[in-house]
């Protein structure tokens, strides 16, 4: 399961070393605020940009079930 977290850019030291303590965490880093961290739509984009798929019209609902996945 992920858990997005928003803290202030001040408190984010601190955050991240007490989120590192705990056991049960697997894994705790930073996330720039224009980083990309939906599977699927990295996997979207590398396909574009590498020509595997060509670009087709979306609807809304699509679009919403590609953002949540």
């Amino acid at each position: 399961m992920k858990i997005l977290v928003e803290i202030p850019d001040n408190k984010a030291a601190l955050a991240l070393e007490f989120f590192k303590s705990i056991s049960f965490i697997k894994k705790a880093r930073p996330v720039a605020r224009n980083e990309i961290t939906n599977p699927a739509i990295l996997k979207g984009i590398e396909d574009y940009e590498s020509k595997k798929i060509k670009p087709t019209i979306v609807n809304l609902t699509q679009l919403k079930k590609i953002i949540n996945a």
